[in-house]
């Protein structure tokens, strides 16, 4: 459990840290290499995981792996580049914790009245809890009408 919580933690640290330094892109690789080694070993530190979040984990590997062939600094990334290295990132660092709901996910997504795309973050949880919200509010009647009671939108009586 600790070893666990250690490794989401350095995690996080190195996934916040890529964008602040160019430097540690070095780290990142050797990281998540370490990490495939050991997941690979019958006997390692990942023993404990399922074949399908292994192979979910080496899916995000691969995708942090061909992001990173050939580049020394995040600047050379594009914008929607560096955002799928953080998810990426973020993907390998939940199948480790064991922990799906706390996986940050960002998008690019056009702000409302304009064609400006801004990144947008938030956890898988607070995305399904605005999601539900919103079908929750969907269901709600938004336009006032006369049932025939007697009552106008107001609550008044007519």
């Amino acid at each position: 459990m600790t070893n666990r919580i250690l490794t989401a933690t350095v995690l996080s640290m190195i996934a916040f840290s890529a964008f602040a330094n160019a430097g540690k892109l070095a780290a990142i690789r050797q990281q998540q290499r370490e990490i495939r080694e050991q997941s690979e070993v019958a006997t390692g530190k990942y023993v404990r995981f399922e074949r399908a979040e292994l192979v979910r984990m080496y899916r995000a590997q691969d995708r942090i792996f061909k992001l990173l062939d050939g580049v020394d600094e995040v600047e050379q990334l594009a914008p929607n580049q560096r955002t799928e290295l953080f998810n990426a990132i973020e993907e390998v660092k939940a199948v480790i914790a064991q922990n799906e709901d706390d996986q940050q996910v960002c998008r690019h997504e056009r702000k409302l009245g304009t064609t400006m795309k801004v990144t947008v973050c938030a956890t898988l949880a607070e995305r399904r809890s605005l999601r539900e919200g919103g079908r929750d509010w969907k269901g709600e009647p938004s336009i006032c009408s006369s049932r025939g009671n007697g009552i106008d939108c107001g609550g008044n009586a007519r």
